[in-house]
């Protein structure tokens, strides 16, 4: 398929090309990503943002948009990432196929854009096609395509790539209004997702090549308007004014950083330096630039999740700091006759410093998800050193050409399998731990897939073998305690919850668990406690909010609970169990607090114990 675009291409208009790279694109999406239409959510991420999302029921309101706006649900500040999903809500209800045909939509939209910009800046158009098409179809991509919760990766792509596009409009004719579109859909980009803070350094990778607006001579007049010719020893204020020209938008980007690290430290995501030292994180961040590499170079083995280990070895901490020094000397060296290398290096490299566990956020060591825009980088570098490499050698260029031809072709094919992986919960958790057996957040999520599915004595198993793996896993702990609660013993569940809570007092799961499980097993007062403590750290918690209004009654005290029943009500207008115990606590005459505890309320609905992933 690629090989009938390499013998059509010279013979082409340029905007017949357009349309036939294009066309490409989408086949070639459809090949990889049309079976997603039959996907259902996964037991993951899918959750946090979709199925257990409280916000998703009421659409596209108001009152969400500006929920969007200044939560730090999910441990992120990306409005735009939630008002897209609330969009999908209103034009596809819960059935997953839309949210996934839209992630396919955007990430297709953002190939086809990668595309023209690149032919825009390089005028090549064979090699701008293979960069899209590879950052289409790379298996390493998948995960943000295949899953929900990766429309925070494919949307800040989407912007991603039009910043680049206005800004190499920008270069071509410098003015206030140009800029400001560069401004704006990097801004838009941050508020999709904050890695997005890297663009301006891309940027400026940019300015040296393909823009070329800084040469071997000095800066290119032409792009600036700049007097006289500089010398790379005089080079400093060439430097600084295309610096300075990008300080708006390292502003925009500092800002979502702050932004960002606030949300994080407040949802307590981030791993502190007690628990993982900052010398074991410099060893895994050199060793996981590595295993990008290679995985970018053999997509096998991909996981949802790659647990951290922070037992490095001497030897593989010393290849890989000897690899990447090597890798980064050679593209120094070749940075005038092969500039694109250092580009693509440079951006390889520098687009991962937010995820690479310098700051630890989160029990993963790698992900595939975060090579979404690095990987564009390495493709820059392969697709353009390749040709190189050809010319150099004096070969024609059809030998080359078919290599990509063979190479598109079977990550075509890869990356259809790793995407059938994600069809639902079972086969994407099944499939980790074939590739790892020591995966415990795997075992313990099959066992949320098997306890869904009323097979406990399954999901049991499954739960204490991720503990055996690490046993202080809070969640295979609550699923622990869950299975407890069905076996009837109250008490083995409490102390666990408890335990838990030792560990971490901001566990709202085990908080709300907790909770519940007292107020069953008629510890009223211990209930109330626990109900009180938990709307201290979650006030906006409807749920909570009906579960210590049952608790209240059943001590007597009617207004209070009448009271967190409308406030239960105002916070999730559509909540139908609080609606019912509102309606069976106002249809009893008024009542005042000494009232005996015989007329409480009647068969209440309260939140059931759930497993967590």
């Amino acid at each position: 398929m690629k090989c009938l675009l390499i013998t059509k291409l010279k013979t082409l208009t340029e905007r017949d090309k357009y349309w036939l790279v294009c066309e490409l694109l989408i086949i070639a999406a459809l090949i990889v990503f049309g079976q997603v239409y039959s996907f259902d959510f996964i037991i993951y991420d899918d959750e946090l943002y979709v199925t257990k999302n409280p916000k998703l029921l009421f659409g596209l309101t108001q009152k969400n948009i500006l929920w969007a706006f200044t939560t730090f649900h999910a441990a992120n500040w990306h409005p735009l990432t939630w008002l897209s999903l609330f969009l999908d809500f209103e034009l596809y209800g819960m059935k997953p196929c839309g949210y996934h045909l839209t992630n396919v939509a955007i990430h297709l939209f953002s190939a086809i854009l990668l595309f023209v910009a690149f032919q825009r800046m390089t005028r090549d158009t064979l090699k701008s096609a293979l960069l899209a098409l590879i950052f289409l179809a790379h298996p390493l991509h998948v995960e943000s395509v295949a899953s929900v919760a990766g429309r925070k990766d494919v949307l800040s792509g989407l912007f991603w790539v039009l910043t680049i596009l206005s800004y190499f409009y920008y270069t071509k004719k410098p003015e206030a209004l140009r800029y400001l579109s560069v401004m704006f859909f990097l801004a838009i980009g941050l508020m999709s997702k904050p890695t997005v803070v890297t663009l301006p350094f891309v940027l400026l990778l940019l300015d040296y090549w393909p823009l070329k607006r800084i040469n071997s001579a000095g800066i290119n007049n032409d792009s600036l308007g700049v007097a006289g010719d500089y010398g790379w020893k005089n080079n400093i204020p060439v430097f600084l004014r295309l610096f300075l020209e990008k300080l708006p938008l390292f502003f925009l980007s500092l800002f979502a950083s702050l932004l960002t690290l606030h949300a994080q430290k407040g949802a307590r995501v981030v791993i502190s330096l007690s628990v993982i030292p900052f010398f074991d994180r410099l060893k895994n961040a050199v060793v996981s630039y590595m295993l990008y590499l290679w995985k970018a170079i053999w997509p096998v083995d991909l996981s949802y999740f790659y647990p951290y280990s922070p037992m490095k070895t001497f030897w593989q901490v010393s290849v890989a700091v000897l690899l990447l020094a090597l890798i980064s000397i050679l593209v120094w060296r070749l940075r005038k006759s092969n500039p694109w290398l250092i580009v693509g290096w440079l951006w390889f490299a520098g687009t991962l410093v937010p995820m690479i566990g310098i700051v630890q956020v989160g029990a993963q060591a790698i992900a595939d998800r975060y090579t979404y825009i690095p990987l564009i980088g390495l493709s820059i570098a392969a697709v353009w050193g390749s040709y190189d490499l050809i010319v150099k050698l004096q070969r024609g260029k059809v030998l080359i050409t078919v290599f990509w031809c063979l190479l598109l072709s079977l990550l075509i094919i890869d990356s259809h399998y790793q995407t059938s992986y994600w069809r639902n919960s079972f086969e994407l958790f099944d499939h980790a731990l074939k590739i790892d057996q020591r995966n415990y957040l795997a075992h313990n999520n099959l066992g949320v897939v098997f306890n869904r599915l009323k097979r406990n004595d399954i999901a049991e198993g499954f739960f204490y073998e991720a503990l055996r793996i690490k046993p202080n896993l809070a969640e295979a702990k609550k699923n622990v305690a869950y299975i407890m609660v069905i076996k009837g013993k109250n008490m083995e569940a409490e102390n666990i919850y408890r335990d838990v809570l030792r560990l971490n007092p901001f566990d709202m799961t085990a908080r709300r668990n907790l909770c519940d499980l007292l107020q069953r097993t008629k510890k009223h007062a211990e209930a109330v406690t626990c109900y009180r403590e938990a709307l201290l750290q979650s006030n906006e918690d409807a749920e909570l909010h009906n579960n210590i209004a049952v608790v209240l009654d059943a001590t007597r005290k009617r207004q209070e609970a009448l009271s967190h029943l409308r406030q239960a009500l105002q916070l999730r207008p559509g909540y139908e169990d609080a609606r019912r115990n509102l309606d069976i606590l106002e249809r009893k005459a008024p009542l005042d607090e000494l009232q005996p505890s015989g007329s409480e309320m009647t068969s209440p609905v309260y939140m059931k114990i759930d497993p967590t992933n």
